[in-house]
């Protein structure tokens, strides 16, 4: 995995700029996907990023977590780096839950600003 891909990541995340921290998670998840071994992964993982984009893209304009996010992929790519399959699993698996954690929430936090008429 190249170093310069978290610092590009984490650079775009300080600077707001969604689309360059997108940009940049689409390799990082490209190199895990090559680094598995497995020519199976990307083109299954590539049929469902038109819509992880689409949801990244909401959260990440207003989430907080920006920075936290490259912490997380710093770390598995560390893992990934030193062959620790264990590590790298359970980091991935925790990023994994914590995104669809921080999209419920907003996903929920939006439901509860609509007016009550407004919500189906």
């Amino acid at each position: 995995m190249d170093p310069k891909l978290i610092s590009q990541g984490r650079a775009a995340a300080r600077a707001g700029k969604v689309k360059a921290m997108m940009a940049a998670d689409v390799q990082f998840h490209a190199g895990i996907y090559a680094a598995s071994g497995n020519p199976l992964i990307a083109p299954s993982a590539q049929l469902h990023w038109q819509h992880i984009r689409r949801a990244m893209g909401a959260v990440l304009q207003v989430s907080t977590m920006r920075e936290s996010i490259w912490d997380e992929h710093a770390a598995m790519a560390e893992a990934i780096g030193r062959g620790d399959e264990n590590a790298a699993e359970a980091l991935t698996r925790q990023h994994g839950e914590d995104a669809s954690r921080n999209l419920a929430g907003l996903l929920t936090s939006a439901l509860m600003r609509q007016p009550q008429g407004e919500r189906s």
